[in-house]
């Protein structure tokens, strides 16, 4: 059966790659026995670096179930139930004088009433720190890090309300809880044990960042910033949210970690026993979703609709900004589990869903194909240069550097400066084209201009309407869903979620 999937895999990828405009893309599929592993394209397009299975990304949300195993591990040991009172298990007055009682699983199935902080974002440059100092500095703040803080952290627990702040607090009393770092507790007992040897949490004891580091010895991703077919370099962030969205891992890494997880679904002792896998994907509260498809949350993990018998699938789909999208599912019915990752973040869209990215489809195809078969004729790449967007103008330039710096400065809240000699100097067509109306210094004084304005999501909103009809039509030719300039100030900062 992996024969054929990996065969057409290998057929498709390049077209796939090519039709959603991402410049590489890994992919790891696995049985409880087998893995196998395929890319295409560029990891760096700068340096004309391919893309691998072995190449190091940030993982952003597929961090959140290795925080969850370790959980689970302390748990089967006795330290700690899922019922437990989650201030018993963290440093007195950790979350303020008189927290909202929420317990740890209310933690991991994101029903612990935090609003969304998406990754509390920080430049590489900034020092680590400690989870427990950072979840208690963000309580005494009191406010969720989007916009400058408009929003509260905090709102009534219960309703499923998705956090990396959550997991990070969840992550803080793993720590407590063993007197241990929680980057060296997972690093042994979840990375070490399932044998990911290219994996690691940016905590500051192993910067993926920094030169040198063992992550850019094997080759680490560069993530794009893509508008259209035009891509720059994503800015380097790390998060003090680490527990939530801080690992760095490969494809065949993140695929030997849920071939552990498929070899448990199917009653083996693993990372975890397999009650406490049954009850990391058992559904705790639905999952807002779109058209009318139903998901839930488990306990850090995302479940599709039970309903669909056999071919239901549980794992993540996980992004880091502005640069990565990962998309990972176990069938555990179908003994198959798939991973994979692109680096490339559509700036015109914000959101990348697993039906318009080249990981979802990837990963979505080679569940079907693992049933199906595959198709007895797939697409044959014609030769000609791709195009997905407008050419840059001096003008568009500078729109790009408006919607990186609302992004960074404004929804993240970083305040120093982006590297943007290196951004600029990274910019690259996917299709080829010519690049005669690139303009760095418009790019850099959109970034520039949005750094002033932010992060007053007021200023912010009305320097997106000032662009006009013309950055409008804009984004729509570079595959903008409407004639909105992409800044989620209403999402972040107005409505609660």
């Amino acid at each position: 059966m992996l024969d054929d999937v990996m065969m057409a895999l290998d057929t498709v990828l390049p077209r796939l790659a090519a039709v959603t405009g991402t410049p590489g893309v890994a992919v790891a599929v696995a049985t409880s026995s087998e893995l196998r592993t395929a890319a295409t394209g560029f990891a760096d397009l700068g340096a004309g670096r391919p893309m691998t299975a072995e190449t190091v990304a940030p993982a952003g949300s597929l961090t959140k179930p290795v925080t969850g195993l370790a959980f689970l591990q302390l748990v089967e040991a006795g330290a700690v139930g899922l019922d437990t009172p989650i201030d018993q298990v963290l440093p007195a007055g950790l979350r303020g004088a008189d927290p909202a009682p929420v317990t740890t699983a209310m933690l991991a199935a994101h029903q612990g009433g935090y609003y969304s902080d998406i990754v509390t974002a920080v430049a590489h440059t900034a020092p680590a720190e400690p989870v427990l100092d950072y979840v208690r500095r963000r309580h005494e703040a009191g406010r969720a890090v989007e916009y400058g803080g408009v929003l509260p952290l905090v709102t009534a627990p219960g309703p499923y309300s998705y956090s990396s702040f959550g997991v990070g607090v969840l992550g803080g009393a793993v720590e407590h809880l063993t007197g241990e770092p929680y980057g060296a507790r997972v690093h042994r007992d979840v990375f070490a044990a399932a044998g990911m040897n290219d994996t690691s949490i940016d905590d500051g004891t192993r910067n993926p960042w920094a030169p040198g580091s063992p992550d850019r010895n094997t080759g680490r991703a560069t993530g794009y910033m893509a508008f259209g077919d035009w891509c720059l370099p994503s800015p380097p962030l790390r998060t003090s949210a680490y527990p939530g969205v801080g690992m760095h891992t490969s494809a065949a890494d993140a695929g030997r970690l849920l071939q552990s997880l498929l070899r448990t679904a199917n009653g083996d002792r693993g990372l975890v026993r397999p009650e406490s896998l049954a009850a990391m994907v058992a559904p705790r509260v639905p999952r807002p979703s779109q058209h009318g498809v139903r998901s839930f949350s488990g306990l850090t993990l995302e479940l599709a609709d039970p309903e669909l018998g056999d071919d239901w699938w549980w794992g993540h789909t996980a992004a880091f900004p502005w640069g990565f999208w990962w998309e990972a599912r176990v069938w555990p019915h179908r003994d198959l589990a798939a991973v994979a990752v692109g680096n490339r973040w559509d700036m015109a869209r914000f959101h990348n869903p697993a039906s318009r990215s080249a990981p979802g489809l990837a990963v979505e195809w080679a569940g079907r194909w693992a049933v199906s078969g595959s198709p007895a004729k797939l697409p044959d790449m014609d030769g000609r240069p791709r195009w997905t967007g407008p050419r840059p103008t001096p003008e568009s330039s500078r729109w790009m550097g408006i919607l990186a710096g609302e992004r960074t400065h404004g929804l993240l809240g970083i305040t120093d400066p982006l590297p943007a000699a290196t951004l600029t100097a990274g910019a690259r067509s996917l299709g080829g084209a010519d690049s005669g109306g690139w303009d760095p210094d418009a790019f850099v004084r959109g970034v520039e201009q949005a750094r002033a304005a932010a992060p007053d999501p007021d200023a912010l909103g009305a320097l997106g309407r000032d662009l006009g009809p013309a950055a409008a039509l804009w984004m729509l030719e570079c595959g903008a869903s409407s004639a909105d300039v992409t800044m989620p100030v209403g999402f972040y900062a107005r409505a609660p979620r």
